[in-house]
């Protein structure tokens, strides 16, 4: 189990630098528009951002956008338009709903874990991640079924289920 899990972590890594070493990573909304169209990674982590900031949307060449830990509740169904996205990191956030408008994003990581999501509409069968984190999310047996029917071939990292009701 051990060598998994390091083997998963170590091909994430692997993916995450290849796919976006050729572009520029950006910590802040400030020096990335200085420079629109060489915005590849962006990382807003602990920012606390109630709401993905509206500059995102001008960074077309987008492939990874990291807003974990922040004290966002909703997700705009406008971040489909960043049509190269990748990977994306909601993590740590107050977020109980993904709109069906992501389904049109290239996406192969999702990451959510810490999040009140516990259903996924039927419209993600469509996407075809490689990775969903849903670690810290107390979900049930069922909740966890209904979630691994929709992802057949993805890496889904969660917790035990728990004894709790369904919602």
């Amino acid at each position: 189990m051990p060598n998994k899990f390091l083997n998963l972590i170590l091909t994430t890594l692997l993916i995450y630098n290849t796919a976006f070493s050729q572009g520029k990573t950006f910590y802040s909304i400030e020096d990335a528009i200085k420079t629109p169209d060489s915005v590849k990674v962006l990382i807003l982590n602990r920012q606390h951002l109630k709401s993905i900031p509206n500059e995102i949307y001008l960074f077309i060449n987008l492939e990874s956008l990291s807003l974990s830990r922040n004290k966002i509740e909703n997700i705009s169904d406008s971040l489909s338009l960043l049509k190269k996205l990748h990977y994306l990191d909601l993590s740590s956030n107050y977020i109980s709903f993904l709109p069906c408008s992501l389904t049109r994003l290239p996406l192969d990581t999702l990451i959510i874990w810490d999040n009140p999501i516990y259903v996924f509409d039927t419209c993600f069968a469509d996407l075809k991640l490689k990775y969903l984190d849903l670690r810290a999310i107390e979900m049930n047996k069922k909740e966890q079924q209904q979630i691994i029917s929709l992802f057949p071939q993805t890496k889904i990292r969660k917790n035990r289920p728990c004894n709790c009701r369904g919602r």
